[in-house]
């Protein structure tokens, strides 16, 4: 009998660069998870015993979140390090599944197709523009593109794995409205990892576009400015790629607006500049538009069994409830445990995973617009971390720290829970055997000692109103 293949179940940016290997458009190889390989080369962040067991067999399978495999890694080098955080492997990226899109198929070109069509129609000059694409931009670059004889590929980047998320999809649906665009010219959705503008992210976009077949790139004049002293050698870079990096010729007020900037035009409903968007884009975005005491929202509060964080919880979400049009769902321990974490013990892997798996209904109903109110005890800060991220992919995250100290919570104790902590009948209880690891960036800070549960409700829902998360 085999060993079974080692596996790794891929999340965020690395489902895009394995899709931007799988279309062709980099270079099919990963380095796991980190070794001397060129900057240019994506890494997989993967645990020790899954690089070692990779290295054994020869081979690592690439998952999707829902467990097909995508991919398989044959692992070509691998080097054992005293410190296993130093060990890494590497290996070539051969397609199993793919990837089945079936989102934005109107703007789905593979690099080949686009090549292909390059002896008919001209030279391809891309163009890839923070999103929103400013208008000013978009527009230098056909006048440019008609200069070059050239036809206009503008980059869509979406990120792999987010077809339901609407931020991952404003960027195509901002395309379709665009009127910069001549009959020649096209948009192509590009898998995008989070990539900066710094050099070597602006050389992984000039390797991209090459391999659909672009001779130019063409980005913000900022973006070019800011390189100073590395221009040259970018330039160099991108041009032994095959790509010409040029500037648009647009000025530097025009070149750019912040997202806070375009939130409060929009939240204000003041107009929106010409320069930055045209009257159909302009409109997309108002339509869209939904600020923070609209949107979604999750609210976890955290803290020590005993704490207080139940009964604020729930009375925050009947405070809640007598004014807001929004849905309020209240994800409480023992009913989440018994609908969503049945069979979880209380082992430290346990209560991680139920901490996430709360974090990620919290993550759906924000994504609908709706306010989720949870509280589990969520002891670690990487958990909570994550579970922030996760919902502010969609919405607004607010933690609040129920900072009851651990001796008023044993005092409480009316399961003596504590009691039995303390003569080791329950191992990894939080506080006694097990960390609790007091967070830093939590947006509310509650003691509930000597207090009543309307003053504590009343400390968060101050903070709520004063950060636009609820109407004054």
């Amino acid at each position: 009998m085999t060993d079974a293949i080692p596996t790794l179940t891929l999340q965020g940016d690395d489902l895009s660069w394995l899709d931007l290997m799988l279309l062709g458009a980099v270079e099919p190889r990963y380095v796991v998870p980190s070794g001397p390989a060129s900057a240019l080369l994506p890494s997989l962040s993967v645990a020790t015993s899954i690089s070692a067991a990779a290295a054994t067999a020869g081979t690592l399978h690439l998952l999707d979140p829902e467990g097909v495999t995508l991919a398989r890694v044959s692992i070509d080098r691998s080097e054992a390090a005293d410190d296993p955080s130093q060990s890494w492997l590497a290996g070539t990226v051969e397609s199993v599944s793919g990837f089945s899109h079936l989102d934005n198929l109107d703007m789905r070109r593979t690099p080949a197709d686009v090549r292909g069509s390059t002896t008919s129609s001209g030279s391809i000059m891309a163009v890839w523009t923070p999103v929103p694409s400013p208008y000013s931009l978009r527009q230098a670059a056909a006048q440019l593109a008609r200069a070059k004889g050239a036809r206009v590929m503008q980059v869509v980047p979406v990120p792999s794995g987010q077809e339901t998320s609407q931020l991952a999809n404003l960027a195509p649906r901002l395309a379709r409205l665009e009127e910069t665009r001549r009959d020649e010219d096209i948009a192509v959705v590009v898998p995008a990892p989070t990539l900066d503008w710094s050099p070597a992210s602006l050389l992984l976009r000039a390797e991209i576009v090459a391999a659909y077949g672009a001779t130019t790139l063409s980005v913000s004049p900022i973006v070019m400015t800011a390189l100073g002293a590395d221009r040259e050698r970018v330039e160099k870079a991108a041009e032994d790629l095959g790509v010409e990096l040029t500037a648009l010729s647009v000025l530097n007020e025009h070149a750019e607006m912040s997202a806070e900037h375009l939130h409060g035009l929009l939240e204000s409903g003041a107009p929106v500049p010409d320069w930055f968007a045209e009257d159909p884009v302009a409109a997309e975005l108002l339509r869209l538009h939904r600020g923070p005491s609209q949107s979604g929202l999750t609210i976890l509060l955290s803290g020590l069994s005993g704490s207080g964080k139940s009964t604020v919880a729930r009375a925050l979400a009947i405070r809640l409830l007598e004014n807001e049009l929004r849905t309020v769902s209240l994800l409480d321990g023992d009913v989440v445990r018994h609908h969503l974490s049945k069979g979880l013990g209380f082992a430290r892997a346990d209560r991680d995973t139920n901490v996430r798996r709360i974090g990620f209904v919290a993550s759906e109903i924000t994504k609908a617009g709706g306010i989720a109110i949870a509280c589990p005890i969520a002891p670690y800060d990487a958990t909570r971390r994550d579970v922030r991220a996760m919902v502010e992919a969609h919405g607004s995250f607010v933690l609040v720290h129920i900072a009851t100290p651990l001796d008023e919570c044993e005092r409480r104790d009316r399961k003596g829970l504590y009691a039995k902590a303390r003569r080791g009948e329950i191992p990894e209880f939080t506080g006694i055997s097990d960390p609790y690891e007091i967070p830093e960036d939590a947006e509310v800070v509650v003691d509930t000692t000597g207090r009543t549960i309307d003053s504590c409700v009343d400390d968060v829902m101050t903070t709520l109103k004063n950060s636009g998360y609820l109407p004054n």
